[in-house]
């Protein structure tokens, strides 16, 4: 079973709150397309959105969280909520892995399956995602990447067992915390920071446990920029994919047509992604 574990901002601290649930609810769609069902969703939030999707696989978990400041407590923030949500996870299934999700990001129709698929028992720590695309909707751009792992934080598949032991210690295992103020206190200040609030150092973190993370070269989701949310600013530079139907259908976009990319734009976009695997291999 994979749960799916996402973090949801304070309404207060976006530009635009309707328009960070529309990206939530585009995320949402791309999981409800799954062609394995052997999954579930949990996201930790302030409040509950108001979602399109009424769907029983997706469980709302809410805690009060003050409104970050400083970089380090927005890692933090969002580690009290994927916290919150792992703990409810734990309560209700008996999940093999966290995927981090970030809560604008999209996830291929194949996704759960092509996990499913993997060899889990050779794997115990998790596995990372090595290749995925960059999404710019607004100007129907795609780009395909190596490295991904170090563009997008929805790139980590997390030992289920592994991470709820790191996280909780002592008691904190067998309480039931509901506060922002319990989980900072009782929770592993490292894992909550660098582990649920960001993505760098997990594959790092994770051998450093004996526990290394296979790479997975199927690119199974969509960093969306440009989105005016962003905390990133990347931007896709020149070159680019076609978006096509099948595209499109794979990550459940209904929200822009296709777009033909130059022959020209298609050439340039195969030499970022061969530019991306040299810089890869060569880490």
């Amino acid at each position: 079973m994979i749960a799916f574990i996402i973090a949801f901002r304070h309404p207060d601290s976006t530009k635009n709150y309707g328009h960070v649930v529309q990206l939530l609810n585009a995320t949402l769609q791309s999981l409800a397309n799954q062609t394995n069902e052997n999954y579930r969703v949990y996201i930790g939030c302030n409040v509950e959105p108001k979602l399109e999707i009424d769907d029983p696989k997706v469980r709302i978990c809410t805690i009060d969280c003050p409104i970050p400041s400083s970089r380090k407590e927005v890692l933090l923030d969002k580690g009290v909520k994927r916290s919150l949500a792992i703990q409810t996870a734990n309560d209700e299934i008996t999940p093999d892995y966290f995927f981090l999700l970030d809560a604008d990001d999209l996830v291929s129709n194949d996704c759960v399956d092509y996990l499913h698929q993997q060899d889990w028992a050779n794997s115990p720590g998790g596995y990372w995602l090595e290749r995925g695309f960059l999404l710019d909707m607004f100007n129907r751009k795609a780009q395909e990447k190596f490295g991904f792992n170090r563009y997008c934080g929805s790139s980590l598949i997390l030992s289920a067992d592994t991470l709820t032991k790191k996280l909780f210690s002592g008691t904190s295992q067998r309480t039931s915390m509901s506060t922002h103020a319990e989980f900072i206190g009782a929770c592993d200040e490292y894992v909550l920071e660098q582990v649920l609030g960001d993505h760098i150092a997990v594959r790092g973190y994770m051998e450093s446990l004996g526990l290394p993370l296979h790479k997975i070269l199927h690119p199974l989701t969509c960093w969306k920029i440009n989105t005016g949310e962003n905390e990133s600013s990347t931007k896709i530079p020149f070159g680019s994919r076609s978006i096509n139907n099948e595209f499109l259908a794979r990550f459940s976009i209904t929200t822009i047509e296709e777009r033909q990319a130059s022959i020209f734009e298609r050439a340039v976009e195969k030499l970022r992604l061969v530019k991306s695997w040299l810089a890869s291999i060569s880490k």
